[in-house]
């Protein structure tokens, strides 16, 4: 006998994260579906769609090593950086091999999420066609790069003037050859955005807050993030990993002031890292100018903080995404000024049948990390009251102190250091096993399933 529509769990987007929370929902035995906005799977990395935020040069910032499902490997024969198209298929080719294709809805937009009337268990979905369904859970995987935050700068500004999330190439949304262009923003978008806007533009500049750290894509041949894991598997305590980060770094491209810019006002790695071969090479061949923070616009004119002023005909800003989830109230995902306060970034304190899988932005490869993060609400959803109950006091527990102490900007709300935030997932879930195991056997919620059947 087929199990209840109430017992289905529902899965808000069908991207990386989606994706992982749907395999193992129905890994455990639980039926699941998932919906998805757009016209196919993939989020963000969709080039083209209306959600897609990554642009035609788009590749990976950390290597496929670090950034692959778990069981399931990047082809071998791909480059360490593999670029937008690439990682589609990878995506497509994952939902392909666990069977996840016939469970995804696409063009479906789920336009609200609530509890039922008279405040029952489980979840009301209701998607933009006006369809409602109910389900015990929820999976909210819709992504945090969707809505553009821009910067609050006063005056107008009189030429193209857009944001990151709009740009896809140096023609697209305007052709950017011999126009004068300001790229602001220090993150990776910006500084990608900005090194491939000097090779068309008659002049870039490109304008930060404050100084970066820059990090090579390779350091001796090999992907600097795997160079890096090495440190954190021997145990290194974090003031080595910066020395020798540091020594690595200026030997491959050189320390930032030793291209003349400004010194960071923090210490390596308090930053979401910037991953970059060529933005040395084009400010030092003069072909990308840099520039302090941009304090006013007026007419063509930007106003820099150290009382510079320089005319341009397009400004891109690369400043990221608004958090936001317009289909629920900000209660049952426990947020603060928008921002969710969730235990691990991940579950509500207190119920057990909602979670926000990859609502993260960690300093390495983020897919593993989020199949560790399903493989926790997996074991959540189909959980025996024990091990729901020792779930519950870890949750309660103080929080505690970051091993890296984050730059406090927007742009930080969601950083983690993967390294430790995945040991400690990855013990979560040891502990949900041992007590899963305990209460059903070797089947686990799979023999739940059939005993509820």
């Amino acid at each position: 006998m087929p199990a209840s529509p109430h017992e289905s769990w529902c899965v808000i987007g069908a991207g990386p994260s989606g994706l992982a929370a749907l395999k193992h929902l129905r890994d455990r035995g639980l039926p699941a579906e998932c919906l998805e906005c757009g016209d196919g799977i993939g989020g963000n990395w969709r080039y083209g769609s209306p959600s897609s935020r990554v642009f035609s040069s788009t590749r990976l910032i950390s290597s496929r090593r670090l950034t692959e499902f778990h069981g399931y490997p990047m082809p071998r024969s791909w480059p360490a950086y593999p670029d937008h198209a690439q990682c589609l298929a990878y995506l497509e080719g994952y939902a392909r091999h666990f069977g996840l294709l016939p469970h995804i809805r696409v063009q479906t937009t789920v336009v609200r999420v609530e509890r039922p009337d008279g405040g029952g268990p489980g979840w009301i979905v209701t998607t933009a066609a006006g369809t409602s369904t109910r389900h015990a859970g929820v999976v909210i995987a819709s992504g945090h790069n969707r809505e553009p935050r821009l910067p609050e700068i006063p005056g107008t500004f009189a030429g193209a003037f857009f944001h990151a999330a709009h740009y896809k190439s140096p023609l697209q949304p305007i052709a950017l050859a011999g126009r004068r262009v300001l790229v602001i923003g220090g993150g990776n978008s910006g500084c990608d955005i900005a090194v491939e806007v000097s090779r068309h533009a008659a002049r870039t500049v490109h304008s930060t807050r404050r100084g970066y750290y820059v990090v090579p894509r390779f350091i001796r041949g090999r992907p600097a993030d795997v160079r890096g894991e090495r440190l954190l598997a021997m145990g290194a305590p974090l003031w080595l990993r910066r020395i020798v980060s540091l020594r690595v770094i200026d030997r491959t491209i050189g320390l930032p002031w030793r291209h003349g810019l400004r010194r960071p006002d923090h210490a390596l790695l308090e930053t979401h890292p910037v991953v970059n071969d060529e933005l040395y090479d084009r400010i030092d061949a003069g072909r990308l100018v840099p520039a302090v923070d941009v304090t006013a616009f007026a007419g063509d004119e930007a106003v820099f903080a150290d009382g510079s002023r320089e005319s341009f005909d397009v400004v891109i800003c690369a400043t990221g995404y608004r958090i936001e989830h317009p289909f629920i109230a900000a209660e049952h995902i426990n947020a603060h000024g928008g921002l969710p306060r969730l235990f691990m970034n991940l579950l509500h304190p207190i119920h057990d049948d909602i979670a926000v899988v990859g609502l993260i932005q960690p300093d390495s490869g983020q897919w593993g990390i989020t199949d560790v993060q399903a493989r926790l609400v997996a074991r959540m959803a189909c959980a025996s009251p024990h091990a729901r109950a020792w779930l519950y006091r870890q949750r309660q527990r103080p929080p505690r102190r970051r091993i890296v102490q984050y730059v406090d900007s927007p742009r930080h709300a969601l950083e983690v250091e993967h390294h430790s935030y995945r040991k400690r997932l990855e013990r979560l879930v040891a502990g949900m096993d041992r007590r899963l195991l305990r209460v059903r056997g070797p089947a686990g919620c799979r023999r739940a399933a059939r005993v509820r059947g």
